[in-house]
């Protein structure tokens, strides 16, 4: 294992690491796309902006750096040129488009997309763009589940199939696809009923 592929940090080497960031920064934002699920399946409010979603989402975008610092050293050296063969072929600039590269472009895609989701999510940034703007940008998270969702794949999760992680993996994916399914459900039934009511009391 390359560069400082054989360095421990808690017991763990680097690719080890990197690994268990990864699922869990995958894990915790798979819990910001279930806590409006769950909102709506105890009858509480859901609010434009949520405290709890946007603390979560915080520390989701803290282990997908981290997840990203590791990731460099498994492979190379940490220097500009080791990261930039993750992406390109160094000797003719050729870009990567093999499984390793797809992993690669798909990681590069989804940590741009949670940096710029973590810069979105102050109080200030909600105040210039109002609510419904950047209620339509935090959606993006779902892109961000199906980039991080690919980069797994293309990293060969599925050739993994006994490992714990791959299973944790599959797991946060069927519960954040039944979550919002359920979650859907229960909007449209909300919604219906709000307009059978406003219908009613126009009579």
């Amino acid at each position: 294992m390359g560069g400082m592929g054989g360095h421990a940090i808690l017991g763990l080497n680097m690719r080890q690491l990197t690994v268990t960031t990864g699922y869990i920064g995958t894990g915790l934002l798979g819990l910001t796309l279930l806590i409006g699920p769950v909102n709506l399946l105890l009858r509480r409010r859901n609010p434009v902006s949520h405290y709890l979603r946007r603390d979560v989402g915080t520390w989701t975008a803290i282990f997908s750096v981290i997840h990203v610092i590791f990731g460099f050293q498994v492979h190379g050296t940490g220097e500009l040129s080791g990261i930039l063969s993750y992406f390109v072929r160094v000797r003719d600039g050729i870009p990567q488009l093999n499984s390793f590269g797809l992993g690669n472009w798909t990681g590069l895609a989804a940590t741009v997309l949670v940096v710029v989701l973590l810069a979105l999510s102050t109080d200030s940034a909600l105040r210039q763009l109002k609510g419904k703007t950047w209620k339509d940008l935090q959606r993006l998270n779902y892109t961000l589940f199906a980039l991080v969702i690919l980069h797994a794949f293309f990293y060969g999760a599925l050739l993994r199939m006994t490992s714990p992680f791959t299973l944790l993996g599959t797991l946060i994916v069927i519960a954040v696809v039944v979550g919002q399914a359920v979650g859907i459900w229960l909007w449209r039934r909300r919604y219906s009923r709000a307009t059978v009511k406003v219908a009613g009391a126009s009579r």
